[in-house]
């Protein structure tokens, strides 16, 4: 399978993609993915990286203040948060 999914369909999918052993490419990826319970190989793939680190690591090479950070996503609140925390962890 491959392709963009909504995100109530994601675990349908998933799952059917590891009964099946059949792979599942996909570019959007929630932030919380449940592994197989069996031990058997995960067969979704995302084909889009975690970037978070990557913005905080910009912005505090440019020493910046202020950020306007925009994202269209299914995830939009799970990746607010995320960088909040890696923000919170990136001043200590």
């Amino acid at each position: 399978m491959m392709g963009a999914v909504i995100p109530d369909s994601f675990d349908t999918l998933h799952s059917y993609a590891n009964t099946f052993q059949m792979p599942f490419v996909t570019p959007w990826f929630p932030e919380k993915v449940h592994p197989p319970t069996s031990g058997m190989i995960d067969y979704a793939v995302s084909m889009r990286p975690d970037y978070h680190r990557a913005v905080i690591d910009t912005v505090t090479h440019y020493g910046w203040k202020n950020v306007i950070y925009i994202y269209d996503s299914h995830d939009v609140s799970l990746s607010a948060a995320k960088l909040e925390n890696l923000i919170c962890a990136a001043s200590y």
